[in-house]
């Protein structure tokens, strides 16, 4: 009689999972700083005094934070995002950022920052000067682009493939809170995947805006509603409908 291994079927699991884990994403964990990291103090903001968008802003966040911002008529999340970040000041109040935070913002335009003429790893190297061709090689392939996708003309991948670059290029800088505004677009089924599974598996901190219901749904840990010059959390749960 033929005797199946007792492990056979669960190597067989492991291939099964391997092969279906085509494209792996990975941010670097980054331990923790105390809280808060990042704080808004009685902050007010608007483009001119007399259109206010926000107004005595007060709250935290830190890098076990997981928060998507949201706002029903779709204004005031990325002037949100762009008080943390410090491209805006406040009118009024302060944001606080602990002096060992590293901050880092992905949006969409971010890609028109590539030169598609250089390949991806020319691009790194760059950006990144004195680090070998093999940390860059690494660096680049965490981010599920192959051998051939490091070298051809950035002009030659797709919108999908141009997006791994670019967080390969946020990676390398080692965030502990990233700030992704509107990730979602141009990205592929795949990429999609691997960035919902990377931010899952990474232990930094996080602020997503998003209308896309199935990333908050996955990677999100509250939600906050931009509304009437305040930001408040949604006591819903998670699952978030307009």
């Amino acid at each position: 009689m033929h005797q199946h291994h007792p492990h056979a079927k669960q190597e067989t699991q492991n291939l099964h999972v391997a092969r279906d884990k085509v494209l792996v994403f990975h941010f670097v964990d980054v331990g923790k700083l105390p809280p808060p990291v990042l704080q808004f103090v009685e902050v007010s903001f608007g483009y001119t005094p007399e259109n206010l968008i926000y107004k005595c802003l007060d709250f935290g966040i830190d890098l076990d934070s997981r928060v998507a911002l949201v706002s029903p008529n779709g204004a005031g999340k990325s002037t949100l995002i762009k008080l943390m970040m410090g491209e805006l000041v406040p009118l009024d109040g302060m944001v606080r950022r602990h002096n060992h935070l590293r901050i880092t913002q992905y949006h969409q335009h971010l890609a028109k920052k590539l030169d598609l003429e250089m390949s991806a790893l020319l691009y790194m190297m760059r950006e990144y000067p004195g680090n070998e061709e093999e940390k860059m090689r690494a660096s680049i392939g965490r981010f599920g682009l192959t051998g051939k996708a490091h070298v051809m003309p950035m002009k030659n991948l797709s919108d999908g493939r141009k997006s791994r670059v670019i967080f390969a290029w946020l990676a390398f800088r080692q965030p502990q809170m990233l700030l992704l505004d509107e990730p979602m677009n141009h990205l592929d089924i795949e990429t999609i995947d691997s960035l919902d599974e990377a931010l899952n598996e990474w232990d930094g901190g996080m602020v997503l805006v998003s209308h896309e219901f199935r990333l908050i749904n996955h990677v999100v840990h509250e939600i906050r509603v931009c509304k009437n010059q305040v930001v408040t959390r949604w006591e819903g749960g998670v699952c978030w409908a307009n």
